[in-house]
């Protein structure tokens, strides 16, 4: 695929190395006990902040293993490993590099020199890519020769990229998040055609929802941040080894080395709460926890379901309640020949979506091809048969791609994640919550919470550290 990108020089105000075990002090100049629900990259993040902190960590993950919802397994058959989905990243994503900095698996990522997409419509390819000595005018002449959005659409299509670049979300975000995407499209005089073949192309991916369903303030930060902004921001970064060696496996092992406790297989059943605080955390087993703060990782839903409804049913927690989920379905497929040459495509007009050559990006050597087919918002396949979803795709990617029509499926696995990402929808914004909560010693993780990203990685690793620094800073 190339060499890589100095993505070392990337760097936002995230995670730094530790420098191993420690005594744990604060600024304060005691000794402080965090309890930690949740073991997904909010979780981690907040753990290893903490630690960086000085202060005493115990992670509390209901799994045997750490990650959240980015981990991998390995298939039995092929002795793959599999990620639960797929996950891409972007040269924005600064907090995220800081993360994958700090466990020292850097090395285990590739980054594009350059933002490059193929885009494929009824046989015909086009390419989205930068051209990095434009500055913020990078993806100029790619669009310009997109042939998937016709001449008069494209000069519409700049106006309506204009207004998303110059558009005031600090001014106007509350108005921006009560209105859908599609309607702001539709305002500023995006046809039909422009929003299917070059607005959909990048939401739906990056928001796990339509363009209909989505709130335009999150659309529009997706292209302030990610396109609209400087070239190395757009390039795409993706994993070459499995999710759970790249996030779980080594920030366990940093935790540990830094005298981090870890509390694996251990369900939070409840959060008791008396006179204003938190006085202790239930798990599972009948074990009961107790520390000076705690942070809760736990989705929305989780963690409205183990507070006391006097707690979760007030002003504060309830807005969470009407936050919902958005699915994500990945079909695995293997051949017994390579059947695709580039690492990653787009296709329009078909219900594959994203296409990864996994093979490619993982560097196997095998005779055949492993590729991963990504469905975002996928509620139309989320209730449908494993097997039904095998036939269909299988089907679709021999009339995608001529060599898949000669070469044999030898393998197929279907994930599902039907709560994958929390949904951007209009009114969202005002459901998420801060780091800070009215108990004094509960502070709030998760990609759900107000970090001012979506669903995200980066939105999960940022929220970590946000409440981490709420914590050590004593922040209500």
């Amino acid at each position: 695929m190339g060499s890589k990108p100095h993505i070392e020089e990337r760097s936002g105000k995230g995670l730094t190395p530790l420098s191993g075990s420690r005594r744990p002090t604060t600024g304060r100049g005691k000794a402080e006990s965090v309890l930690v629900l949740g073991g997904g990259l909010a979780g981690l993040s907040a753990s290893l902040r903490l630690l960086q902190h000085g202060m005493r960590v115990t992670l509390v993950e209901k799994r045997p293993f750490l990650g959240g919802r980015a981990f991998s397994f390995r298939d039995h058959e092929t002795g793959e490993e599999v990620d639960n989905g797929q996950h891409v990243f972007t040269g924005c994503c600064t907090y995220y590099v800081d993360f994958l900095k700090a466990v020292g698996v850097l090395d285990r990522v590739y980054f594009q020199p350059r933002l490059r997409v193929e885009v494929v419509r009824n046989g015909r390819a086009g390419v989205l890519a930068s051209t990095p000595w434009l500055g913020r005018f990078h993806l100029l002449p790619s669009f310009l020769r997109y042939p998937h959005v016709g001449l008069r659409d494209k000069l519409l299509a700049l106006y309506g990229l204009t207004k998303a670049g110059l558009a005031d979300r600090s001014k106007h975000g509350a108005a921006l998040d009560a209105e859908s995407c599609y309607d702001w499209l539709k305002r500023h005089h995006q046809t039909e055609r422009t929003i299917d073949n070059l607005w959909e192309l990048i939401v739906l991916p990056a928001l796990n929802d339509s363009v209909r369903d989505t709130s335009a303030d999150m659309a529009l930060m997706i292209f302030q941040e990610g396109l609209l902004s400087k070239p190395e921001d757009a390039a795409l970064g993706y994993p070459t080894v499995g999710l759970t060696p790249l996030n779980g496996e080594p920030s366990q092992r940093c935790i540990e080395k830094a005298g981090g406790e870890l509390a694996l297989g251990r369900s939070v059943r409840a959060i008791r709460v008396e006179d204003g605080g938190v006085t202790g955390v239930e798990l599972s087993g009948g074990r009961a926890a107790k520390a000076d703060a705690y942070v809760s990782a736990l989705p929305f839903g989780a963690l409205l379901d183990v507070l006391p409804p006097e707690v979760s049913g007030s002003p504060f927690f309830e807005p969470a309640s009407r936050l919902t989920s958005s699915p994500i379905v990945d079909i695995h497929l293997w051949y017994d020949r390579p059947v695709m040459d580039s690492p990653l495509a787009a296709f329009l007009d078909s219900p594959v979506q994203f296409v990864f050559n996994k093979s490619l990006i993982q560097g196997s050597n095998g005779r055949g091809q492993y590729l991963c087919i990504s469905l975002s918002g996928a509620w139309r396949y989320i209730d449908r048969p494993k097997d039904d979803l095998v036939e269909e795709f299988g089907a679709e990617m021999a009339r995608l791609l001529p060599k898949a029509r000669e070469a044999a499926l030898e393998r197929s696995l279907v994930v599902k994640e039907t709560r994958a990402t929390f949904r951007s929808a209009p009114g969202a914004g005002k459901c998420r919550l801060p780091q800070a909560t009215p108990l004094p010693n509960l502070f709030l993780a998760g990609e759900w919470t107000d970090t001012g990203w979506p669903s995200t990685m980066e939105g999960a690793v940022r929220s970590g550290v946000f409440a981490a620094d709420a914590l050590a800073s004593g922040s209500r």
